[in-house]
């Protein structure tokens, strides 16, 4: 559990006025990702949501970001309860917003899981079976915690915009 994320996405800077049509001054971003360089632009948030609940040992946000160069950018970050792991943030530019919203749609919550070290030459079938029953019920459970809030992100883009997304 590392909030930082959320809060040093943002260098500081705005692009010296820079004003974007309908939308106000171009905040600049960077967004960490694992594996690859951050992702840098300058730009404005067009929307976010977040699938918070205190219950829940993990949680999402989502935001949809249009550049200055008309792009747009998705950030899915996962965040944790437990200090013993790692918030993640995986973020991607697209040419159009309908690129966009697919990858959103299409995010497969399942690559989120992590998995235990297993010794599977000590354990028996039956013990298998039940790791993989386990991780079963993980993977569905996070395909719906984050489908459930594609789902809210979208319908709130369809109220705020008037048009099907």
């Amino acid at each position: 559990m590392n909030y930082q994320m959320s809060a040093v996405e943002k260098t500081g800077s705005s692009s010296a006025g820079t004003e974007m049509p309908g939308l106000g001054v171009a905040t600049s971003y960077r967004l960490p990702r694992p594996g690859a360089r951050p992702l840098v632009f300058a730009g404005t948030e067009l929307a976010m949501a977040m699938s918070f609940t205190p219950e829940l040992p993990y949680w999402y946000e989502v935001n949809l970001y249009r550049t200055e160069e008309q792009h747009f950018v998705v950030a899915i970050r996962q965040f944790f309860q437990s200090e013993a792991e790692q918030d993640v943030c995986r973020a991607w530019s697209f040419e159009t917003l309908a690129e966009a919203l697919d990858a959103i749609e299409h995010y497969d919550a399942a690559r989120d899981i992590r998995m235990p070290v297993l010794d599977l030459g000590a354990m028996v079938p039956a013990e298998l079976a039940a790791r993989a029953m386990d991780l079963q019920s993980k993977v569905s459970a996070a395909r719906l915690h984050f489908g459930g809030l594609a789902g809210e992100l979208f319908s709130e883009i369809e109220a705020a915009g008037g048009s099907a997304v």
